[in-house]
């Protein structure tokens, strides 16, 4: 598992893809199929202006010394983290995010969307955000009888309320029925704190708001939302809105999309042995993706899980339309041929990705993740049932 602290990067990029696996911005060309990385003239202008912001002077903060309340008016409050009770009070207090990462993980995607840091808050407040009732004052007056109730509440010594929002980015995504699921927490200091419910039980749309005690000047570790599925474990810092840890750092390093070029199509008819009848193949490469986890439901090569660290599962779907014969059996091939010749094998079994014309096939080979370029090959090849083989 790799810790990552990277800058700041918008989350509009980001998406899911529809397959169950993950899908994010551009990264590499599939020629004939081929692949290459590629940075847009939006994103090149955009890390441009990041570095002359950089450079640039910094904005001077203006700081204010506040007076502390009468002690017989403070109470400290004492808990780590809790789930918001009232999210419109909390709305009210915290502070838009625009920069925050977006976790990309199978079944949760989420992303910070406001945040703040308190040194106090009102009765009224604690109430509101935590549900629980004010408590009495630290410092209760000896000479009053009766119940004395804190109207300040503070979070301790050197420490601050961190009051943070997050939610899904892609409220169009729905978990698949899976074997396999992702399980999320809210972590406190590397614990698990509060598990959230399953998203394969739930609404596709995620989001919480969570009011917790840290540092006055908190480490990004502190409060975290961590998705685990499998042997695959990724953390979003509600911190400040940073991936703190992925199995897969190439699909926030380098993104996740290929474009196919110089793609050759295959037209061809195939004697079937019948009364001089054929069976017509159309067949092309549109389209790949790349995934870091490749779940059970991708047909005939699925259930490989999460790739290792240095390497990336590459999806290609073909375009593979043919006739169905009785007396054709296909025994066309795949390999993909990487730059210094060396030919990979895709993880599905051959003999059965095109033995039915009703289906589109699948090949999935398992790269490594620093692959710029690769290519394509198919081999088509065609056996009569009741006679030889021919090419």
């Amino acid at each position: 598992m790799t810790s990552r602290r990277p800058a700041h990067r918008s989350s509009t990029t980001s998406e899911i893809a529809r397959r169950g696996v993950l899908v994010v911005g551009p990264a590499l060309l599939l020629a004939g199929c081929g692949m290459l990385p590629g940075l847009g003239e939006d994103e090149s202008t955009a890390a441009d202006g990041a570095g002359a912001a950089e450079d640039g002077p910094e904005a001077e903060e203006a700081t204010q010394e506040q007076s502390a309340p009468p002690a017989n008016t403070v109470a400290t409050a004492d808990f780590d983290v809790l789930e918001v009770e009232d999210e419109t009070t909390a709305g009210r207090l915290m502070s838009r995010v625009e920069d925050s990462e977006t976790m990309i993980h199978p079944y949760a995607q989420a992303t910070v969307i406001a945040t703040t840091l308190l040194d106090s808050l009102t009765a009224e407040q604690f109430t509101a955000l935590t549900g629980e009732e004010v408590p009495e004052v630290d410092s209760p007056d000896p000479d009053v009888d009766g119940e004395q109730l804190a109207t300040v509440i503070l979070p301790g010594e050197m420490k601050k309320f961190l009051l943070t929002a997050w939610e899904s980015t892609d409220p169009e995504w729905a978990p698949a029925v899976d074997p396999t699921y992702t399980e999320l927490y809210i972590t406190y200091a590397g614990n698990q704190s509060i598990r959230l419910d399953s998203t394969s039980d739930g609404d596709a749309e995620r989001s919480g708001t969570v009011l917790a005690i840290v540092d006055a000047t908190p480490d990004a570790g502190t409060v975290a939302l961590r998705a685990e599925m499998g042997n695959g474990v990724q953390e979003l810092s509600l911190v400040d809105g940073t991936i703190l840890t992925t199995p897969a750092p190439r699909m926030y390093d380098r993104g996740l999309e290929v474009e196919v070029s110089e793609a050759t199509t295959l037209d061809t008819k195939v004697p079937d042995g019948f009364a001089k009848d054929f069976m017509t193949l159309h067949g092309t490469v549109e389209e790949a993706y790349l995934s870091p986890y490749v779940s059970a439901g991708l047909d005939y090569g699925g259930s490989l899980g999460w790739a290792s660290e240095d390497e990336i599962h590459l999806v290609i779907p073909l375009n593979w339309d043919r006739d169905f014969s009785s007396n054709v059996k296909e025994l066309t091939e795949i390999v993909l041929v990487l730059p210094d010749g060396t030919e990979l094998r895709p993880a599905q079994d051959q003999t059965t990705m095109f033995r039915s014309a009703h289906s589109q096939p699948i090949a999935t080979f398992t790269i490594p993740a620093d692959l710029d370029t690769a290519t394509v090959k198919i081999m088509p090849r065609f056996g009569q049932v009741l006679d030889e083989d021919f090419e």
